[in-house]
């Protein structure tokens, strides 16, 4: 499912959904090729993950908080996966890829 994110409040819900399972962050802006082809790749896409994503050019504040709470600098297109209100690894441009989030999470999952 893909949430958009636009507030502090969004982010927080973020986080504390990702205490329940993994959560994608994807960070991604609207005048960018490479931003495209992932949007496409994983908020378009038919699959059983937990989006939560922002369009990075009309949310400054809250692309800084993101970094900021996670430790991970701000790229573009970015997705960082949360486990348990934890960056525990980010993702940039052709690496973002549907089967490559769901590898990490599956991989997540079975450790605990």
């Amino acid at each position: 499912m893909f949430h958009t994110m636009k507030s502090s409040a969004d982010f927080a819900a973020a986080l504390e959904a990702s205490h329940q399972q993994p959560v994608v962050l994807f960070k991604h802006s609207d005048n960018c090729p490479f931003s495209g082809a992932a949007q496409i790749e994983v908020a378009h896409s038919k699959h059983d993950l937990e989006i939560y994503g922002i369009t990075v050019q009309y949310t400054p504040e809250l692309k800084v908080e993101i970094a900021e709470k996670t430790g991970v600098e701000h790229s573009s297109p970015q997705a960082i996966l949360l486990h348990k209100g934890v960056a525990v690894n980010h993702y940039f441009r052709s690496e973002i890829k549907e089967r490559t989030l769901k590898a990490a999470i599956k991989a997540l999952l079975s450790e605990q």
